[in-house]
């Protein structure tokens, strides 16, 4: 299983290059960098990234077509993937935080994301680019790349319509906060998909992006994990029932979920459930402890592995250096000998 490593989409295009060296050289296979409501342009920053590095895949996520026009969106990455030589990803979405800041549509996301699939295809293709969706329209743009292999193209989906579309259409697909309770089905519902679309499974994409949260000692590990709670709450009740959460509870973290994130952005003291509540999330949807716990989380990222994983996107709290550093000592080489 491939290891990479998620980073906040705030930091600057000089922190994102160094922390892409520094992944590059821990072994690390891919550099994502999150989108979201307080975040920075993507593919200027990754492109800094790409002169700084030499083999590990670029990409951001997740990107909606509501934040970015498909044309422009596929102009960026490819112009990307031309700058590192091959090494640019995108994943995705059909919303995000900054796309809700936007006032996408309430109805065809899973369509506009397809068609963002189609125009992406055909800006590769090169020549003249003449498509009509159903929400989307080119006519008479002119691609100035010619047969570009792009075929790193995920989608960031948790949700059956998309995972379907994903199947179909993308390279890949990364869930969310999968809980390895949850993982199996979903990763046999996707590979049910590809047989229906008579598509190849072995080279297709299997990711997770997942919270990696190895501190020093496990109260700083607890109170980072608390302190990201909303973050770990937009699917949440869709996974209840597999991590032993009371529906009762889901619903109201899901209601509670946009309060949370927003106290967080506001640097402000978000409303957090009961204890055991919170601990139940903080277990089955990260990989939170201290050194002495190590261990444990590389088994669980092993199980990952076992349950049909390929990938795993590992999204860092506290000082992502740090966190690099630990995954290439600690988690790349547990995963190659378990391959």
């Amino acid at each position: 299983m491939k290891v990479g490593v998620v980073l906040d989409g705030r930091r600057s295009a000089a922190e994102i290059a160094e922390l892409a060296q520094l992944a590059e050289a821990s072994g690390l296979s891919h550099v994502w960098v999150g989108a979201g409501a307080r975040t920075k342009d993507h593919f200027v920053r990754l492109a800094v990234a790409a002169a700084a590095t030499r083999r590990v895949q670029l990409g951001p996520i997740a990107v909606s077509p509501f934040e970015m026009h498909p044309a422009q969106l596929g102009l960026a990455l490819l112009t990307l993937d031309e700058a590192s030589r091959g090494r640019a990803s995108v994943a995705l979405g059909s919303g995000g935080d900054l796309a809700a800041t936007l006032d996408p549509p309430r109805t065809g996301r899973v369509d506009a994301v397809s068609e963002s699939l189609d125009i992406i295809r055909a800006l590769a293709a090169g020549g003249e680019v003449r498509y009509t969706g159903r929400r989307y329209r080119v006519d008479g743009l002119f691609s100035p790349w010619s047969g570009v292999t792009m075929d790193r193209v995920y989608l960031a989906a948790n949700r059956p319509r998309m995972l379907a579309l994903a199947a179909r259409k993308a390279d890949g697909v990364m869930v969310t906060d999968m809980p390895l309770a949850a993982l199996g089905p979903m990763v046999a519902r996707i590979r049910g998909e590809l047989a229906s679309s008579g598509r190849a499974s072995a080279r297709f994409a299997l990711s997770n992006w997942f919270v990696w949260n190895v501190q020093d000692t496990r109260e700083e590990a607890m109170s980072l994990a608390r302190r990201q709670l909303g973050f770990r709450l937009y699917y949440i009740r869709d996974v209840a029932a597999a991590i032993g959460l009371a529906e009762e509870d889901a619903r109201r973290l899901a209601d509670r979920q946009r309060e949370m994130v927003r106290a967080i952005f506001l640097g402000t003291t978000p409303w957090l459930p009961r204890p055991e509540v919170a601990d139940r999330i903080i277990e089955h949807l990260t990989l939170t402890a201290d050194r002495r716990g190590l261990d444990r989380c590389v088994e669980r990222l092993v199980e990952f592995e076992r349950c049909g994983l390929t990938e795993i996107a590992l999204a860092p709290h506290g000082d992502p250096a740090v966190a690099i550093r630990l995954m290439g000592e600690a988690v790349v080489p547990q995963l190659e000998r378990s391959a």
